[in-house]
């Protein structure tokens, strides 16, 4: 559990700074694009422009994942998905096992069964090489599916609680890297696990309702 933890916090970290100019930027870009239309753009952009506070806050990437239930739900679906290939594999090999069996119990094999039983013991390894990797691609496809759909998902809700609440970037950190000391009125990690954990519970409580 702790490895699947580390992995995922480790992925989320790359998706979790969230900036609130994205819409100047974009407005910025129209305007260097478009001329004929410039005197529209610009009031456009003048009505849209978030003014820069200078404003920052932080959220422990650590404490936040030990607080959400959705990352619980993550990681329990991304471990059984380990357990789902590691039984496919445990699957195969009793396949081959008993393919062995067949033979052996033929004692002392003729030398026309000896041929036969190399090619088949030959073809048996080339399937079960190319069978543990598509099971491993189908395993790794699904837990980064998960692992996406967290992430998008912090980063959502990170997003709209800075532009509600006049943050100019709002960044994930953990013990040990480079940030050592912040104001802790600038920590958010409370009050963005308090707004995740309402939105899963409205979905999963919604869900059981219609069950």
């Amino acid at each position: 559990m702790v490895k699947t933890s580390l992995t995922l916090s480790a992925f989320l970290l790359l998706l979790t700074t969230t900036s609130c100019s994205d819409e100047k930027n974009t407005t910025e870009v129209t305007e260097d694009n478009v001329t004929t239309t410039s005197e529209v753009v610009t009031d456009i952009s003048t009505e849209n422009t978030i003014e820069a506070t200078g404003k920052m806050g932080f959220f422990n990437l650590d404490s936040l994942n030990s607080k959400l239930s959705l990352f619980k739900e993550i990681e329990t679906e991304i471990q059984a998905s380990a357990k789902k290939a590691e039984q496919k594999m445990k699957n195969k090999q009793a396949e081959i096992n008993n393919w062995e069996k067949k033979w052996l119990s033929k004692g002392q094999l003729l030398s026309s069964e000896q041929e036969k039983y190399m090619q088949e013991a030959q073809q048996m390894q080339q399937k079960a090489a190319m069978f543990e990797q598509n099971v491993q691609i189908q395993m790794q496809q699904e837990q980064a599916q998960l692992m996406e759909t967290y992430a998008l998902r912090l980063s959502g809700f990170t997003k709209d609680y800075a532009q509600q609440n006049g943050f100019d970037a709002i960044q994930a950190y953990q013990f040990g890297q480079s940030l050592w000391y912040y104001n802790p009125a600038l920590d958010i990690t409370n009050a963005l696990a308090k707004i995740m954990n309402d939105d899963y519970n409205a979905s999963t409580i919604a869900n059981s309702e219609e069950k």
